[in-house]
């Protein structure tokens, strides 16, 4: 896939409403967006990305006895236990997945893209 550029209609956050914008992709993943009405520019910066990933891992994991906690309690102990098999079975493979789309083809499951003006 060689670079291309797309106009299209976008939210855009410093005019604070649905504006055309020139959406430019690269090689493999979305590299900038402009608004047309505004000239706000969007980078993705893909090792900023990675970083913004690689924090938001180490929360997610800090994170997950809590979140695992308040299931329990909102569920019977017995469907709890349960489930524990197959999550703990299959979270690792889920994990592997989620990260090698992320760094083969550019599928940011979360993070805020680099903002200029």
């Amino acid at each position: 896939m060689t670079e291309k550029s797309v106009l299209m209609d976008v939210f855009c956050l410093h005019c604070r409403e649905e504006t055309p914008h020139m959406v430019a992709y690269g090689e493999k993943y979305l590299k900038e967006m402009r608004c047309e009405v505004c000239g706000t520019v969007i980078k993705v910066d893909r090792k900023r990305m990675l970083e913004l990933y690689a924090h938001e891992m180490v929360d997610r994991i800090l994170s997950k006895p809590l979140r695992m906690k308040k299931e329990l309690a909102a569920k019977s102990l017995s469907e709890f236990t349960m489930s524990l098999p197959v999550r703990v079975a299959l979270k690792p493979v889920k994990m592997a997945k989620e990260l090698a789309d992320l760094v083969t083809k550019g599928d940011w499951p979360k993070g805020a893209p680099e903002e200029e003006k």
